[in-house]
């Protein structure tokens, strides 16, 4: 009877060694959750915003052509706002890239460095949390030094499993940890199909209605001879009121069209050609 007691009892130990095994390397398993493609949160338009002529194109001259250059200012005022206010973050972002995650409890990662490139001492925490099908991500920022401030909540978001899409949601400052923009996005073929900025913040920096709250960029891929396309919605403080734009370009060929009823005072398309001239279009 004895003897059975003490067979029982190793057999209890070796089950919970087994246990307590395979716990550790769930818990330390090398397949950690991947990070959403950097372009999910900082998406590059240097095609359509930088000249031709400066990219190594030589074949194209500089665009001069009035419905060129106007959906640029459009696209690049959106593009200027978003990245001052997202330099920190997006560079917070870019850097967890190149490091790796550890594993702080039963499927939830997380990544700890410094970030580079300001004056300021800033470090992040960024953490993915296996939920289901899909990963919750924090990312956490303090800065040491001049203008310090304690580790806050900068941007949160939830993306899928298999990385096809997910949203971000970016609050505004340390100072001001109130929601104010919204990122949804969309992968496919191993690149950015679509993606939305959506400015949603309820009050400006004076305490007044923000008056820009649900202006958006959005930029997308189509399968047309204008293979991309940007709509943009926006408070114009001179008419005081929300406008629309809505572009159309081709990555490949570079000629395009843009409508703008506000701007143009027609509903019709305006159209450039592969030197960003003005033509008619068909």
């Amino acid at each position: 009877m004895k003897n059975n007691k003490t067979i029982w009892a190793l057999f209890v130990m070796v089950l919970m060694v087994v246990a307590s095994c395979e716990k550790t390397e769930d818990i330390n398993s090398s397949d950690a959750v991947e990070l959403p493609p950097m372009e999910s949160f900082a998406l590059d338009l240097d095609d359509f915003l930088t000249d031709p002529a400066e990219s190594g194109k030589s074949n194209l001259t500089a665009k001069t052509g009035n419905n060129w250059i106007y959906p640029r200012v459009v696209v690049g005022f959106w593009n200027t706002a978003l990245f001052t206010t997202l330099a920190v973050p997006v560079a917070s972002f870019r850097s967890a890239f190149a490091h790796k995650p550890v594993a702080i409890a039963d499927n939830i990662w997380q990544w700890t460095y410094t970030v580079d490139g300001f004056t300021g001492q800033y470090s992040a925490r960024l953490t993915g949390e296996l939920r289901s099908d899909q990963v919750v991500w924090e990312m956490y920022i303090t800065r040491a030094g001049i203008a310090s401030f304690d580790e806050f909540l900068w941007f949160s978001g939830v993306s899928a499993r298999d990385g096809s899409n997910g949203e971000w949601v970016l609050n505004q400052s340390a100072e001001r940890p109130n929601r104010m923009l919204r990122i949804n996005w969309e992968r496919e073929n191993e690149e950015i199909a679509n993606i939305r900025y959506t400015w949603v913040r309820e009050l400006n920096d004076n305490q007044e209605t923000d008056r820009f709250k649900d202006s958006y960029l959005e930029y997308g891929l189509q399968d047309s001879d204008y293979n991309v396309f940007y709509n943009i919605r926006a408070f114009d403080e001179n008419l005081e009121a929300f406008v629309d734009v809505n572009i159309e370009w081709s990555r490949t060929e570079y000629n395009g069209r843009v409508k703008s009823p506000s701007y143009f005072q027609d509903d019709a398309w305006h159209c450039w050609d592969t030197l960003g001239e003005d033509i008619d279009c068909n």
